[in-house]
């Protein structure tokens, strides 16, 4: 006698999925701002220990709200137009425009 069960039994708590919904991703889940990325960072021990402290007082956890500064940084630094960037997208432009003209 075979010791492979011929039928399986889920729990009733189990969701099946049907096999051509099983890989499905929404476009969303593949833009840069919903991918998170393992890094090895240092910080000061009083940065930290502020992040920390934080969590445990509002629930979210620390690298959460160290994320969130660090956006809050970018989007200003965004808002603001650095001139670095702003004279590289104008380089970008200047060259796109030529090579159409050529």
């Amino acid at each position: 006698m075979s010791k492979v069960p011929t039928k399986w039994k889920l729990s009733p708590k189990a969701r099946r999925i049907p096999k051509t919904q099983r890989h499905e991703f929404p476009p969303e889940a593949f833009e840069a701002r919903n991918t998170k990325v393992r890094i090895t960072t240092y910080l000061d021990l009083d940065v930290l220990d502020h992040f920390k402290a934080r969590a445990t007082k509002d629930g979210i956890p620390y690298q959460t709200q160290i994320n969130a500064e660090l956006r809050a940084a970018m989007e200003r630094e965004q808002e603001t137009g650095d001139p670095a960037v702003q004279l590289r997208e104008a380089k970008g432009l200047i060259d796109a425009v030529l090579r159409s003209i050529s």
